[in-house]
């Protein structure tokens, strides 16, 4: 199931599946310049043949053309609630979350905290400057005109083809090994390289800028919802020392550690993440087998 949700003047896109199926709906958020269609190959087997889901883009992603002045956190929060009410009305949701998805299921966690009964959140952050490549295009995205030119550009370059796509993720990988060998990272590229390729550039420049100044630390401790933190010990965008700050501010937080691992977990550790997740939605009974 594939549908457009139109919150204000934003136009998002919602993947879906098992909707006829008992449980709390699981709701997917992807990372800054993926797609809703990020999600569909790295979806163990038990969510996708058991559990309601969806995947929800993101504001300023493909479909969304629209181009706000500004996207703050609580507007953010407010733009994905009400997106998630349109698809499972005022039922609970649990959020996975990856990357800027993570900071988003987070942010949603803290704003609406008796609609969101768990939080999975991988390589997720709650203060928005970033390290690394994507942290130095960020910081282009900042310095006027001719900078967020340049980032556009250096954006426009790494999607010319599948390959400069693949190699140009791969910056943000460790276990660079891993990330060139995994099954995963072509069915991947394959689902989100045609949404890439029609993303607004003056939109995701304006996100990489916008979330600089994007800050939730002293919302944490408000978030009730059992939380559980994946973060790899080599990740070059967002530092462990993150991770372990976010797991020290909210109650029910768990913080799992993947040594060797990057930014690119869907790559770097695809088997051992599947078998994580599987476990926190049996543990966290998000889905009790009849």
């Amino acid at each position: 199931m594939s549908q457009y949700i139109e919150v204000g003047e934003h136009r998002l896109m919602a993947l879906g599946g098992n909707q006829n199926q008992s449980g709390i709906p699981i709701i997917f958020l992807h990372g800054i310049t993926l797609s809703a269609n990020f999600w569909i190959p790295n979806l163990p087997a038990i969510v996708r043949e058991n559990i309601p889901w969806y995947s929800l883009s993101l504001p300023g992603h493909y479909p969304d053309y629209y181009q706000p002045e500004l996207l703050t956190a609580n507007m953010l929060a407010d733009i994905l609630m009400n997106a998630i009410q349109k698809l499972v009305g005022k039922q609970p949701v649990a959020l996975v979350g990856y990357s800027t998805g993570g900071f988003a299921a987070l942010n949603l966690a803290a704003h609406f905290p008796s609609e969101i009964k768990g939080v999975f959140c991988i390589s997720g952050f709650c203060e928005g400057q970033w390290h690394g490549f994507l942290g130095w295009l960020q910081r282009r995205s900042q310095n006027g005109v001719m900078g967020k030119l340049l980032c556009k550009m250096l954006c426009k370059a790494l999607t010319l083809n599948q390959f400069s796509y693949k190699l140009g993720c791969s910056i943000n990988a460790s276990d660079r090994k891993a990330y060139w060998n995994a099954p995963t990272l072509q069915t991947t590229v394959d689902a989100v390289y045609p949404d890439v390729i029609k993303h607004n550039l003056n939109n995701i420049v304006n996100l990489f800028e916008w979330f600089a100044d994007m800050d939730i630390s002293h919302l944490l401790p408000k978030i009730q919802a059992p939380t559980l933190i994946l973060s790899g010990d080599r990740d070059p965008v967002i530092p462990l020392a993150q991770a372990k700050f976010i797991a020290s501010q909210i109650t029910e937080a768990e913080l799992i550690v993947f040594e060797g691992m990057g930014h690119m977990f869907f790559a770097e550790r695809s088997l051992a993440y599947q078998n994580l997740l599987t476990s926190w939605i049996i543990g966290k009974k998000l889905y009790i087998p009849e």
